[in-house]
């Protein structure tokens, strides 16, 4: 078995790992919807790039949070690896599929857009993902994209907080993460780089803990724009800078290059195809 058939399964081991621990964990649906969670404001203002009577198919939408914002306005469309967050949507009423985000069962050009909110760093292959998602979306559609980011390389997930306590592990993470990111910068060998064995297998369940693409901002509008994608609007509701005047100087610094401008907590990118 070669070094990319390894690699390949590796990742439906890892997929269907995922699959069962979504279809298992019912307070994790619960909290997805809950008040808080259905009703975002984040939520909300990426549904608002969304374009009134559009075709939208919602992409990975548990239980279809995003519905809130778009059922009355859209002809949304759900899907879902999870059969379990498709049995218990926030409206009985939507039209919902359980299918992997990277194979999903519709034709090209099938909807006039997609959304994806809190997606990508639950993607065990985010370029196909994307990758996906752009091919059923017809020319001029939108993909609206939210979710956390984790740009700057001394960042990871919570997938990876129980080896962040270790200082050498930081170390080499951080050491590691900026080269394979200057690499992605300079030679355009995007690393898109995955956690294998998140901590949601084996701890108690926390926010993210289940994240296993580790999301670069930069990376993801780049390969977008290799496909011919326009960003016509992005945002981030906090660039974390901290209090401290030398850790703010120093992250303020980091943003003024290319790869780490889209930089904070949570990322809001809007494509037009």
């Amino acid at each position: 078995m070669d070094k990319l058939e390894r690699e390949n399964l590796a990742s439906r081991r890892l997929k269907e790992r995922l699959r069962d621990f979504w279809n298992t964990q019912q307070p994790y649906w619960n909290i997805t919807s809950s008040g808080q969670c259905v009703e975002s404001p984040a939520r909300e203002r990426a549904a608002s790039f969304l374009r009134t009577g559009d075709s939208v198919l919602d992409v990975a939408c548990g239980t279809a949070a995003n519905a809130v914002w778009l059922k009355n306005r859209c002809r949304y469309f759900g899907v879902d690896l999870s059969i379990t967050a498709l049995q218990q949507p926030i409206d009985p009423f939507l039209r919902l599929a359980c299918a992997d985000a990277d194979r999903m069962p519709f034709g090209q050009d099938s909807f006039d857009a997609v959304i994806a909110t809190y997606v990508l760093e639950h993607s065990v292959d985010p370029v196909e993902t994307l990758r996906e998602m752009s091919r059923v979306v017809r020319r001029g559609g939108r993909i609206v994209l939210l979710g956390p980011a984790w740009d700057f390389p001394f960042w990871f997930p919570n997938s990876l907080r129980s080896r962040g306590h270790d200082r050498l592990w930081r170390l080499s993470y951080s050491v590691g993460r900026t080269w394979r990111q200057l690499i992605g910068w300079w030679f355009g060998r995007l690393p898109f780089e995955k956690v294998n064995e998140p901590d949601a297998f084996h701890s108690e369940f926390i926010y993210d803990a289940d994240a296993v693409y580790i999301v670069w901002t930069y990376e993801v509008v780049r390969l977008m724009n290799r496909w011919g994608h326009k960003l016509v609007h992005w945002e981030v509701d906090d660039q974390l800078l901290g209090t401290n005047p030398i850790v703010r100087w120093f992250k303020l610094s980091l943003l003024r290059l290319p790869i780490y401008r889209y930089a904070g907590c949570s990322i809001l990118l809007v494509f037009e195809k």
